[in-house]
């Protein structure tokens, strides 16, 4: 029987009259490449005000909660007893020698985020396998293949829901060193951390690689220089101390003593305080150096992250050469490497981790559908596909057979498309499809082909109305409606009576007026008449920063501001949620969604509120969200949930369907 979380505890007595138990996946499971978890009973929600809500049609899907991540994008990647973990963007992999996926985890299963930067054993005493994600550090014990919460971090430690940027287990010296704003040195034995920001002598804090040389710590900012922190004291190294290049990214010792630095302008060497510059005039001609790996007989591995093409080189210092010089299969930039036990490179990419040998590499991939793990948007067609907007592109997928292959639009790969990330979907009645797009044009698919709109560049919303007019909100200038030829119908801004110029959300009721949410308070426009509903200092809504809209099948607006939620009939206005009152102060609201049914999700910074019958419960990773950051939030038409995480190109998040 598996065991239920107190949530759904609290779901099941106030449903007791519900047919079927949803069950929640044990933490300790290793996860498929899709993963089976609890789904949420339904919840009661108000009465709509007219007509009762349709009940969506079955999709035949499992109940539960299943994850879509790009396990592919590899950050760092270690080799121990010989198995590979992977820390990824889309959670821990683990894979043996010769490729075969053994394990996929996600927060399902355990870990504080799905977004993973660094990993690194240690033993604590005993073996563990440390995961620095974007909340904290994840702790899992390969003998058991669970997730533990055994790291002596103190209680009162920031790190414990911090970004982790870097990890080092000193074990000579019974240190665990973290970098996360600055550098933590974690006594494994005392539990004592001391922590060197800034502050204490560091010039900057962000760290982009750790290593240790007897007793004394380096670090790599990855700007601004390095750092030796010895005995307690920092000091810092720059151009006017010597140091070739600031733009140090990594950091490696060898068996002699020798300080290696990857830096923008190639190798750096640092012994008894002289300096050896390798730089892009070299017979290597490295430069880029990301990652840097010295085997036990002093064997020198470089890889590079380049706009363009990652190298793998084994470094000779003797003539400035590459012995190995290897050349990235699949064209990306190699951000990691390790070597295994007998001195093979494995590196990781944006696509995948590969094993060199013989001149020649394997490829380790898991079939992942998503293309990235930054979702911004979610809509669905009229035919009921689902659209999902990433910042790698526009993906399409059947939601009642999400196993079955997506279809993937590229800007590269797509002629007249406007760009690859995704802020906003929205359909006319033709089934003809508007982009908004960060860093991009504003783009049309229709009837197999694209059109972009240069003049709308980098907008936030887009909303179709019923003459089939596109409406584009932006964060500084308003609002532009094309209008279905494309050309120019009228454009919204303070100029002309919009309460603010940044619009985050626009929607388009059952009776076809246009609903405009800004920073400043909400406007209607009905006959191309444009109406300031709701002000700044209107006390009818929590916030006047207005950040999502949606229309229930009554037809009443809800209005998703900063720190709240309020319905409006057009007449008067209900209040469903305000963060503050309900205890949620600490949240602020980054999108909302309505299902047939009526009820409510509510998209935050810091997880996902649902409706209990009695009040909200905010779910979190702890309850197996990818991430706490929603940033997309979708209901389709069978009635499943669809959350998206990390749009922010921060957070990084996946995405999630929760099938009831």
């Amino acid at each position: 029987m598996k065991k239920l979380t107190p949530f759904f505890l609290i779901l099941l007595l106030f449903f007791t009259s519900l047919a079927c138990n949803f069950g929640a996946k044990p933490k300790n499971a290793p996860t498929p490449v899709e993963t089976d978890a609890c789904c949420l009973n339904e919840a009661a929600t108000p009465e709509p005000q007219s007509a009762e809500p349709a009940a969506p049609q079955a999709s035949g899907l499992e109940p539960g909660w299943h994850a879509f991540t790009n396990a592919n994008a590899v950050r760092e990647v270690i080799v121990q007893d010989g198995i590979l973990y992977a820390a990824t963007l889309g959670g821990m992999t683990t894979w043996n020698l010769e490729g075969k996926l053994l394990a996929h985890y996600t927060p399902q299963d355990g870990m504080g985020h799905v977004s993973a930067n660094s990993i690194v054993y240690c033993e604590i005493p005993a073996p563990r396998i440390l995961v620095g994600t974007l909340s904290g550090i994840s702790v899992f014990d390969p003998q058991t293949g669970s997730w533990t919460n055994d790291l002596p971090l103190p209680e009162d430690s920031r790190l414990a829901a911090s970004k982790i940027e870097r990890l080092y287990c000193d074990q000579a010296n019974n240190r665990l060193l973290i970098g996360s704003y600055g550098l933590s040195v974690l006594d494994l034995k005392s539990g004592e951390l001391q922590q060197f920001t800034s502050e204490q002598g560091l010039r900057w804090d962000s760290i982009s690689d750790i290593t240790v040389l007897g007793t004394d710590i380096w670090v790599a900012h990855g700007y601004k220089g390095i750092a030796q922190i010895s005995k307690g004291k920092v000091t810092a190294f720059g151009t006017a101390e010597g140091l070739p290049d600031e733009y140090a990214y990594s950091l490696a010792t060898a068996p002699d003593g020798t300080l290696w630095i990857g830096a923008s302008s190639g190798l750096i060497s640092y012994k008894a305080g002289k300096w050896v510059h390798y730089d892009a005039d070299s017979p290597s001609r490295l430069s880029d150096v990301h990652a840097l790996e010295i085997a036990p007989d002093g064997e020198i591995w470089a890889a590079t992250l380049p706009l363009g093409i990652g190298r793998l080189c084994q470094f000779q210092p003797d003539e400035a050469v590459c012995a190995v010089d290897f050349q990235e299969k699949d064209n990306q930039g190699i951000f990691t490497l390790a070597l295994t036990e007998s001195g093979v490179p494995v590196y990781g990419t944006g696509k995948g981790l590969y094993r060199v040998e013989n001149g020649a590499a394997q490829a380790f991939q898991t079939p992942d559908f998503l293309a990235s793990n930054f979702v911004d948007s979610l809509a669905s067609a009229p035919d009921g596909k689902l659209w999902v907007g990433t910042d790698a592109g526009i993906q399409v997928l059947n939601p009642a057979k999400p196993a079955e292959a997506w279809q993937t639009f590229r800007q590269g790969e797509t002629d007249s498309m406007g760009g690859n990330w995704g802020k906003s979907i929205a359909f006319d009645k033709n089934q003809s499809v508007w982009f908004a797009f960060t860093n991009g044009s504003a783009s049309r698919y229709q009837n197999g082909n694209w059109t972009t709109f240069p003049e709308i560049y980098s907008f936030d919303a887009v909303a179709v109305d019923e003459k089939g007019r596109a409406w584009f909100g932006d964060d500084s200038k308003g609002v532009v409606v094309l209008n279905p030829d494309g050309t120019q119908a009228m454009t919204f801004s303070t100029a002309n009576g919009l309460p603010g110029d940044n619009v985050q959300a626009i929607v388009v009721d059952l009776s076809g007026r246009v609903w405009i949410g800004t920073d400043q308070g909400l406007a209607k426009v009905e006959n191309d008449v444009l109406e300031v509903v709701f002000g700044a200092d209107s006390p009818e809504l929590p916030n006047k920063y207005i950040r999502a809209l949606a229309v229930d099948s009554s037809g009443a607006l809800l209005i998703g501001t900063f720190t709240g939620v309020v319905s409006y009939d057009g007449t008067k206005t209900s209040l469903l949620l305000d963060f503050l009152k309900a205890g949620f102060s600490e949240a602020r609201l980054t999108t909302l969604a309505v299902a047939p049914d009526n009820r409510v999700w509510i998209g935050t910074d810091k997880g996902l509120l649902v409706p209990t019958g009695s009040g909200w419960e905010l779910l979190t990773t702890a309850d197996g969200l990818l991430t706490n950051y929603i940033s997309a939030l979708h209901v389709d038409s069978y009635g499943a949930v669809w959350v998206g995480g990390g749009g922010s190109n921060f957070d990084g998040g996946g995405m999630l369907q929760i099938v009831p």
